[in-house]
């Protein structure tokens, strides 16, 4: 396992929109990159669904060694990273 990130063919619709189209990426582990792009180009539904927070119509998707599609190996790898979204709400107080 050489990959932090491996993405393969993901796809992702909502409301009939197409969010991801056959994305297919991997991040060397060791490595240090960006996630750029244009509004709407997917980098949070990618993101999101990395982390187990939104479901993928087709394709797969693992990091660090764990099924990101995966229910449980899922809760795993969420103890392992850490989300902040743009909306910055961690806790209520």
């Amino acid at each position: 396992m050489n990959e932090a990130i491996r993405i393969e063919s993901l796809t992702k619709k909502f409301n009939g929109v197409q969010a991801l189209q056959g994305l297919t990426l991997s991040v060397p582990r060791g490595s240090i990159c960006g996630f750029l792009g244009r509004n709407g180009a997917g980098k949070t539904t990618t993101i999101k669904i990395l982390m187990g927070m939104a479901g993928r119509d087709s394709g797969g998707a693992e990091v660090l060694g764990l099924d990101a599609t995966d229910r449980k190996q899922n809760v795993m790898l969420r103890r392992r990273i850490g989300f902040v979204s743009e909306t910055k709400e961690l806790y209520p107080t």
